[in-house]
């Protein structure tokens, strides 16, 4: 009788942290991912400014800075934006261990955030690789935020 008791706790708990387990793999491959793709626009971005000049600078330029400055800024700041973006992925995924629920509305800002970059990449720049990894982070996110969902209907029947 007791055996049957410690298999069935045993169970129970392998059933508890399984959807949690899985979220969590979902968060952490979004934030690998994330980090060969933001690894890449650095990479790409900082050795290809260097040595290229805009042909409308003149024409953008103001007072105080150039076109130049101000394409050069932004690409930094897309970087800065993606070092954060896979920090707090990787964080995420650390708090989803105990509480996957809780990080759904973080993940759905997420997915937004990356169809969103997506959507945009495309349109204004035709660049079809940051394009792909946008898409399957989003998907990697959307099904974390399902498996969180699935997690909070088990513990609230």
């Amino acid at each position: 009788m007791q055996t049957n008791t410690l298999s069935s706790t045993a169970l129970s708990q392998t059933a508890d942290e399984g959807p949690a387990n899985i979220t969590v793999n979902f968060l952490r491959i979004a934030s690998i991912l994330a980090l060969v793709q933001y690894s890449a626009h650095a990479l790409l971005f900082l050795t290809g400014s260097l040595s290229h000049s805009s042909p409308i600078a003149s024409v953008a330029a103001s007072r105080t800075h150039s076109y130049w400055d101000f394409y050069f800024g932004y690409g930094l700041l897309a970087i800065v934006s993606g070092v954060v973006e896979v920090i707090l992925l990787w964080q995420l995924a650390s708090i989803a261990k105990r509480h996957s629920a809780e990080v759904r509305p973080a993940v759905a800002l997420f997915i937004f955030a990356n169809l969103t970059h997506a959507v945009l990449v495309w349109r204004y720049f035709s660049l079809i690789a940051p394009v792909v990894f946008d898409i399957i982070i989003a998907m990697l996110l959307v099904c974390a935020f399902l498996v969180g969902q699935r997690k909070r209907a088990e513990a609230n029947p």
